[in-house]
């Protein structure tokens, strides 16, 4: 794969047992077949899905691989579930996430943390006043972040979407329910910093109020990525 870049997993300091890998390509220079070295096939739902979507995938799984290797553990092929989510293993947790020719994933033991959610998103630019409506609990909830973070309103909306995507690959393996961005809502304080809180009750465990700190970078001037995790009691 001469044309694919690929970081080893590594473990953060502020964040120690969960392992993250990266990597960047160009769709155009990489096969189906690239990955049958790693042991990595598509699966039948995908098998006629557009190439984009297929390296995607594929490379989404290898990162996975990656992350194994980082715990010193034979790799798990981690499955697609009938709703496209993956299928993690009772005793993993971990989340995957694609845009704009990168991938990300990051894995733990289900010992350390109950769940991860890690989110690439692109900068929504021109965004409609539907879609702000369809992504937002209320007008203030961009504000906020432009004050608080001191960032443009497209970039505030793109965090907001992106954190909340996070938020449903996080809650998503225990809760197996669908939810939208309603049940949610982004906020920042000086004493807390960004979270993404529910304003919607979902079941005992998660239940209105219940808040997850959220971490966020820029991963260039076109890509916001999002990443929450819950640890384990």
């Amino acid at each position: 794969m001469n044309h694919l870049s690929i970081s080893p997993p590594r473990s953060t300091e502020l964040i120690p047992g969960v392992f993250l890998c990266r990597a960047s390509f160009a769709y155009d220079q990489l096969k189906v077949s690239d990955f049958e070295d790693e042991g990595l096939y598509l699966p039948k739902n995908l098998e006629r899905a557009v190439h984009k979507r297929q390296i995607e995938y594929l490379l989404g799984r290898l990162c996975i691989k990656q992350c194994f290797r980082g715990f010193g553990v034979t790799p798990l092929i981690i499955e697609m579930g009938e709703d496209r989510s993956p299928l993690w293993p009772a005793s993993w947790v971990g989340s995957i996430s694609h845009s704009k020719g990168q991938v990300v994933a990051v894995l733990s033991r289900a010992k350390d943390n109950a769940g991860l959610g890690i989110d690439l998103e692109a900068l929504i630019e021109n965004p409609s006043a539907a879609l702000q409506t369809q992504i937002c609990t209320d007008p203030e909830e961009i504000a906020e972040l432009q004050t608080a973070l001191g960032i443009s309103e497209q970039e505030a909306l793109t965090l907001i979407f992106s954190s909340k995507e996070s938020l449903y690959k996080l809650i998503f393996p225990r809760y197996r329910k669908f939810f939208g961005f309603q049940a949610a809502r982004v906020r920042y304080s000086l004493e807390k910093g960004l979270e993404a809180l529910l304003v919607q009750h979902l079941n005992a465990e998660f239940h209105e109020n219940r808040a997850w700190p959220v971490k966020w970078q820029k991963i260039d001037a076109n890509v916001i990525e999002t990443f929450l995790r819950e640890p384990a009691r």
